[in-house]
């Protein structure tokens, strides 16, 4: 972005947060780029000191069934997918900046130091349909033990993952993820017992109707990735009630 679009995006942004309040934001894996490595401990808590609303991150299941906090699906450095990578092999790894794979525990003690503020929890595509079940079982039972009911959110790109959720807990918030040209309409959401849909740019732009859909419905909507201050003035001007960014400082630092 050259420096006049920049200092043009800035104004805009400044000008609206003056009229109305924003869509609030979520810090994408704690934070993607310009801090520490994404879903680390060190990103959960610079999103956190930023100031974000809420905190997305991802879990994976090893080869040997344990959870991690990881995206992936490559292992840096060992160049495997982390679902056919053992736990202690995963564990050992040294991610950059110096940073390993946390575990549930781990991640939610760390939560723990902001409790106000929402986890997101994405249930990341398995290779298996009873790969993908056990990671819904074992990440909610790690949220039972912890005693983090209340914070956690549930969302993901499997239908299947979602309505799993909702079959061993009615009052899950579980937000649906899609991204393309065909999203599912908010009205089906709502019919699914979702709370949320969480849908790209391109998603929203071919269906402008889908906000205000949500908004009547009561279905919150969530638009990623918004690493754009002209992007975050659309969610705020149509009513997107958050925004996801791998920049959450960028947002948050103009809003204070």
């Amino acid at each position: 972005m050259n420096l006049n679009k920049l200092l043009l995006s800035l104004l805009t942004a400044l000008l609206l947060s003056c009229t109305a309040p924003g869509p609030r934001i979520i810090g994408h894996r704690g934070c993607r780029f310009d801090g520490p490595y994404e879903n680390t401990l060190a990103s959960l808590r610079f999103a956190l000191d930023a100031g974000v609303d809420a905190v997305e991150f991802d879990v994976q299941l090893t080869s040997d069934n344990k959870v991690l906090v990881f995206h992936g699906p490559t292992v840096p450095g060992l160049e495997r997918d982390i679902r056919e990578t053992s736990f202690s092999d995963a564990r050992a790894v040294v991610l950059p900046g110096g940073h390993q794979m946390p575990t549930l525990k781990e991640w939610f003690n760390e939560a723990g130091k902001n409790p106000g503020v929402p986890l997101i929890m994405e249930i990341k595509k398995q290779l298996s349909p009873e790969k993908e079940a056990l990671l819904v079982d074992l990440a909610m039972e790690a949220v039972g033990l912890l005693k983090v009911e209340d914070r956690i959110e549930y969302t993901s790109f499997s239908e299947s993952a979602c309505d799993r959720i909702l079959a061993k807990d009615p009052s899950a918030k579980v937000i649906f993820l899609a991204s393309g040209v065909y999203v599912p309409t908010a009205a089906w959401a709502k019919e699914k017992g979702y709370k949320g849909i969480s849908y790209d740019l391109n998603g929203f732009l071919n269906h402008p109707e889908i906000a205000a859909e949500a908004k009547a419905l009561g279905i919150e909507t969530t638009l990623w990735l918004v690493n754009d201050l002209e992007v975050a003035s659309w969610a705020r001007k149509h009513g997107i009630d958050y925004i996801s960014s791998d920049f959450p400082q960028m947002h948050t630092s103009i809003r204070k």
